[in-house]
């Protein structure tokens, strides 16, 4: 059954890795996209201040950090390490690689603290555009660390 745990989980690993990959194609071209439409407007925009291409930039860096963790955790499975211990590390890898790159972005964790209950329960249920997708990894990463205390 270890076994049959291991192959799954390599393969699951694998997949995502893959889907990874094929995101941050689409997330190049949709950034592209908009960048082009967004330099056709006359109005300066701060990328801290525009969710849309926040949004897009911190996940392609996400992205970017994270393959190379698969890579090196699928290589765990493959040398016969303990399967909970792999998923514990690539689970607080995740965890130290979201909170880096939302550190860049302090005015929205900030904006958590000011968020009613309900409106972020609204958003980590059914995210509705870019403000809402970061406001739900911040509230993953803060859910993460409440874990811990």
């Amino acid at each position: 059954m270890a076994d049959e745990d291991r192959a799954d989980m390599k393969i699951q690993l694998e997949k995502y890795k893959n889907s990874l990959e094929d995101r941050k194609i689409s997330l190049l071209e949709e950034l592209t996209r908009y960048q082009e439409k967004s330099s056709s407007d006359d109005s300066y925009n701060d990328i801290y201040n525009d969710p849309n291409e926040t949004y897009l930039l911190i996940q392609i860096k996400i992205i970017k950090a994270l393959v190379p963790l698969l890579e090196a955790h699928i290589n765990c499975i493959e040398r016969g390490n303990d399967l909970d211990e792999v998923v514990g590390s690539l689970e607080f890898e995740i965890y130290k690689v979201k909170k880096k790159t939302y550190a860049e972005i302090p005015e929205w964790e900030e904006l958590l603290d000011h968020l009613p209950t309900q409106r972020l329960q609204e958003i980590e249920d059914n995210p509705r555009g870019p403000g809402d997708l970061i406001i739900k990894e911040l509230c993953w990463i803060k859910n993460y660390e409440d874990g811990w205390r």
